[in-house]
C-alpha cells in the first residue's frame, strides 16, 4: 500500500508520475508482470480523478496522431510483457528507467517530437511503453510539453491519453491472466488513501519549483533504473 501512495503524491504533483513510480517501487515484492497489472488500475483512479480538475481544458484535436498511434502500440507492449523471461524484463525496465531519468535531467528539450512526421511513431513508442511496463507517461509528457499548449490543456491531455492506454491494458492484461491472483477487495481499500495522497500532492505542487521537482522525481527513477539494470 505505501508503494501505491507514494506513486499517487507524485501523480498530484506532476500529472504524470503514478507509473513510473509504482514500477520503481512494485517489482522489489511482487512480479514484474502483476506490478505493470496492479499499476495499470491504480494510474486509472489517478489519471480519471486528475483529468476531472481539468476538463475544461480538454481539446480533442490536440495531439489526436500521437493519441491513435500511442492507443496502437499497447498492445504491442502487452505482447512483449507476456512473452519475455522475467530477467529480460527487469533489465529492459531498468534500462528504460534510467534513459528516460537521463534524457529529462541533462537533455530536456532537445527533443521536439511536435511534427506529425515524429508524433506518430514517439505515440507508438509511448503505447508500447504503457503496454509493457506502464511507462508511457514520460514520453506522452515530453509531447505534450513541446508543444505551445496551456498548463491545463497539457495535463488534460495526458490523463486523456492514459486513461485511454489504461483501459486497453486491463483488457488485454485479463485475457492473458495477469489479474488471476489480484485482490478486488484489496483494490477498493486503497482507494481512499490513495486519493487523499493525491490532494496531498496537489497542495505541494502550488509550493515547490517545478525544476526541483522534476530533478527529484528522474533522480529518484534513475537510481532504480540502475538497481533493475544492474543489481537485481
Amino acid at each position: 500500500m505505501g508503494t501505491l501512495v507514494v506513486a499517487g503524491f507524485v501523480q498530484g504533483m506532476t500529472g504524470f508520475g503514478f507509473g513510473m513510480v509504482s514500477m520503481a517501487l512494485l517489482p522489489l515484492v511482487i512480479g514484474i508482470r502483476e506490478a505493470a497489472a496492479i499499476s495499470t488500475i491504480y494510474t486509472l483512479m489517478m489519471t480519471v480523478a486528475t483529468f476531472w480538475r481539468n476538463r475544461g481544458h480538454y481539446d480533442w484535436r490536440l495531439g489526436l496522431p500521437f493519441f491513435v498511434s500511442s492507443c496502437v502500440g499497447v498492445p504491442l507492449g502487452v505482447y512483449f510483457l507476456a512473452k519475455m523471461q522475467t530477467n529480460v524484463l527487469l533489465r529492459f525496465l531498468g534500462a528504460v528507467m534510467l534513459i528516460m531519468a537521463v534524457s529529462q535531467l541533462f537533455f530536456n528539450g532537445l527533443i521536439k517530437p511536435t511534427r506529425p512526421a515524429l508524433a506518430m511513431p514517439f505515440g507508438l513508442f509511448s503505447g508500447g511503453l504503457s503496454g509493457a511496463f506502464n511507462l508511457g507517461g514520460v514520453p506522452t509528457a515530453a509531447y505534450a510539453y513541446a508543444n505551445g499548449w496551456s498548463r491545463g490543456q497539457i495535463v488534460a491531455f495526458l490523463q486523456v491519453v492514459i486513461t485511454s492506454s489504461c483501459l486497453l491494458r486491463i483488457l488485454f492484461y485479463q485475457r492473458a491472466g495477469f489479474y488471476a491472483e489480484f485482490s478486488w477487495q484489496f483494490a477498493l481499500i486503497i482507494i481512499v488513501p490513495l486519493y487523499l495522497a493525491l490532494s496531498s500532492g496537489h497542495y505541494v505542487m502550488q509550493r515547490i519549483h517545478p525544476k526541483h521537482m522534476r530533478q527529484g522525481i528522474f533522480g529518484f527513477i534513475g537510481l532504480f533504473g540502475l538497481y533493475y539494470l544492474f543489481l537485481h
